[in-house]
């Protein structure tokens, strides 16, 4: 995992030194080597952690005549096999790297290459004789790439935007369409950036930089759904092919581990990989305050003997905590379980410099109960009711939503009162689907996870969210359970799963792996049939068929829960409420230029506008700590 830099501009080889500048900003991606490479007209450089060829993997790598030079942030998993097809075919090959058999694949098949190349990855090429600039993002946004136009016409690019803000190239130009996104969401949609005139490369995408033009291009779709295939089939493959992506992963020169919680995301990835590493680390992390899973993710780790370290109750200052998450994130993201994540890879890389998640299980599968589950149940009641008008069906669902809640509230008694708010919340988000009969499930989406209701919206003085949906089009329609699960993949995912995971690992210069996301097991695993992925109450089906028998009992009967830090309370700490007075209180905070004061104080006076208050303190901290400006 590494972190790179650079520009295309005439003259760019006695710029060296700005390159050097850029490359400081982000030296916690590649503590180990630092590295730049000039060309007439391109400047590149990349900080490396050193995953795989310790000695010889040296970036910014050149090809033999030293007229295409390439800086790579990611893994190519399976590389070895792919430099052995390559190497059969006449490539000659100085490393044992996985960045030397990117420059191989681009000899031989140019901007084709992307079709070949599997992993998580982003990279910026330059081809001395083309006097072009070829870049990539992998399939699912595991890695970041961003871009610019500098004032004198630079075309700038890095691994994170305060890269490029140093280069001193660029404006820092606030978008509101952004900053209405995250007050909305809490973060930032994933083609967009804080900034107007900083944009990011999205998933699956190609960029080609040739001539002061740049072209940009899908090179891959999310598959097609609902594949006719048999059960049986179907979990024989999965099985093959989720054990091939772990043990892809773990190929590395340094110390492997694995995060481990309760879940069977983590425990599949840590059943699977202990076939292959023997006394494998795991760490799992019980937060203070909050759900404790660490008993379950014992019985794991005492079942497959690994070297497990249990990270728990970690004294941290909340107030220094929040400050160093704007250190962290260059733009406003208000998930707060980036804290926990940071304190669990701070706490890791003191055993591992790699450690495989348990990431993209639940976006891949269907495994979240009140979502996915829910539209499970939508679609049963809209196929009961199928010509009922829509004034109708939100009478019925009314009357079905009091029926629910009286049917489950008897069962607190018998199976508890956690199963019974859980399949609550799932049947009455149900409920709210049928109700809506949306022409998409996109524009449900788009209504019913908004932590801002309309009138909030308007009191803070923020802008439409606009038409900033294009990643969905074509893609929707169609089954509304496989279009939920499609959404979280494009827009999720990239916008904040992905964001958490990358921001908080390299921080501290540890490499996170995702297995879920290795493209022959996602693509096989996106395919499948819903009925193969949830029933009802039965999420992940076809992993459960596939590795059930890998899990202990704990595991088993565990009932996902999620993970939510107990922010509302971290709000009520002395010095977050000095804070919020500082930063959300005071007029002449920069907030107040993009919001309304006297809306800002209202919506934090709305009953239980927990959400809202924590994400307008982050994002008033982030402005005054960031440089911004309105056009």
């Amino acid at each position: 995992m590494c972190g790179f830099a650079g520009f295309v501009c005439p003259g760019a080889n006695a710029e060296k030194e700005r390159v050097d500048v850029m490359l400081d900003t982000i030296r916690h991606r590649g503590p180990d080597e630092q590295g730049v490479y000039t060309f007439s007209n391109c400047a590149i450089g990349h900080v490396r952690l050193s995953i795989v060829d310790m000695v010889s993997g040296r970036q910014p790598m050149l090809s033999a005549s030293n007229d295409v030079g390439v800086v790579f942030n990611g893994e190519i998993y399976g590389f070895r096999e792919i430099r052995e097809e390559l190497f059969a075919g006449g490539a000659a090959f100085r490393t044992n790297s996985d960045t030397e058999v990117l420059l191989a694949l681009y000899q031989k098949y140019g901007m084709q290459m992307l079709s070949r190349l599997p992993g998580m990855f982003a990279f910026a090429l330059w081809d001395d004789r083309e006097q072009r600039l070829f870049c990539a993002r992998d399939r699912f946004g595991e890695k970041p790439f961003y871009y610019a136009i500098g004032r004198n016409g630079e075309m700038i690019f890095a691994s994170e935007i305060k890269s490029i803000l140093a280069s001193n190239l660029v404006d820092p130009v606030l978008d509101m369409r952004a900053v209405s996104h995250y007050l909305h969401y809490s973060y930032i949609y994933p083609t967009l950036t804080i900034y107007k005139n900083i944009f990011t490369l999205p998933p699956a995408h190609a960029l080609c930089y040739h001539a002061g033009r740049i072209e940009i291009e899908p090179y891959w779709t999310l598959p097609e759904t609902n594949v006719k295939i048999g059960e049986e089939e179907a979990v024989e493959e999965f099985s093959r092919l989720f054990h091939q992506a772990v043990r892809r992963q773990l190929v590395a020169d340094v110390p492997v581990g694995a995060f481990l919680s309760g879940g069977l995301d983590s425990g599949s990835v840590v059943a699977v990989a202990s076939d292959y590493v023997p006394k494998l680390t795991t760490i799992s992390f019980a937060f203070r305050e909050g759900l404790d899973e660490s008993p379950i993710a014992h019985t794991m780790a005492e079942r497959y003997g690994t070297n497990h370290i249990d990270v728990r109750d970690i004294d941290f200052d909340m107030a220094e905590m929040l400050m160093k998450m704007q250190e962290i994130f260059d733009e406003p993201f208000a998930d707060p379980a980036a804290i926990p994540a940071y304190l669990i890879a701070k706490e890791a890389r003191k055993y591992a410099k790699v450690v495989l998640t348990g990431d993209a299980g639940d976006e891949i599968l269907g495994g979240y109960d009140t979502k996915y589950s829910a539209f499970a149940y939508a679609r049963r009641f809209a196929e009961q009711n199928i010509s009922v008008p829509l004034y109708r069906r939100r009478l019925q669902a009314s009357y079905f939503a009091q029926r629910v809640k009286r049917k489950l509230q008897k069962l607190y008694a018998v199976d508890g009162q956690t199963v019974a708010m859980r399949d609550i919340e799932i049947r009455m988000r149900a409920l709210d689907i049928y109700a809506a009969a949306p022409q998409n499930i996109a524009d449900y989406a788009r209504g019913a996870f908004r932590l801002l209701s309309k009138e909030q919206a308007h009191a803070l003085r923020l802008p439409p969210l606009g038409n900033d949906y294009w990643l969905y089009e074509g893609l929707l329609g169609g089954n509304a359970l496989d279009d939920a699960i499609r959404i979280d993949l494009l827009d999720y995912l990239p916008g904040n799963g992905f964001v958490k995971s990358d921001r908080t690992t390299m921080a501290v210069s540890l490499e996170s792996r995702t297995p879920f996301c290795d493209v022959e097991l996602a693509t096989f695993a996106i395919g499948l049939p819903f009925s193969m992925k949830v029933r009802e109450k039965s999420a992940k089906y076809i992993m459960r068929k596939a590795l059930g028998d890998r899990w202990t009992d704990a595991v088993k009967g565990f009932a996902k829960n999620g993970f939510s830090p107990p922010f509302g309370t971290w709000l009520q700490e002395p010095k977050v409420k000095e804070m919020t007075s500082f930063y959300l209180h005071e007029r002449d905070r920069k907030i107040f230029d993009v919001l309304d004061f006297d809306g800002v104080q209202t919506v934090m006076g709305d009953g239980g506008a927990v959400w809202q208050q924590w994400m307008l303190l982050q994002l008033s901290m982030w402005m005054e700590l960031h440089p911004c400006r309105l056009a």
